[in-house]
């Protein structure tokens, strides 16, 4: 879990997504929603959405979001990341 916060933290994800990840509020950057909905993906759905840019309710992820760099992480890099997602409240 603190391995998957600070891949987070490294990939800048509170830029778009807010500083606690419910949801970008910046006027100046694109505005990424809450990664709080993660806790209703399993696994495997969070590791598909980030290597295809579908998510599990067939939603297309923004051009924006890094989706394909963060792709290229291996399973246990974004099983880490995965992980701290769904124990934040």
């Amino acid at each position: 879990m603190e391995y998957g916060q600070y891949l987070l933290s490294y990939q800048d994800c509170r830029g778009c997504h807010g500083a606690d990840l419910t949801g970008g509020t910046s006027q100046f950057i694109p505005k990424g929603p809450s990664l709080r909905l993660v806790k209703g993906w399993t696994q495997d759905q969070f590791l598909t959405t980030l290597r295809t840019g579908v998510d599990p309710s067939g939603h297309q992820l923004s051009q924006v979001m890094p989706w394909r760099d963060l792709g290229k992480l291996d399973d246990d890099e974004l099983g880490a990341i995965y992980k701290y997602l769904v124990t934040l409240q």
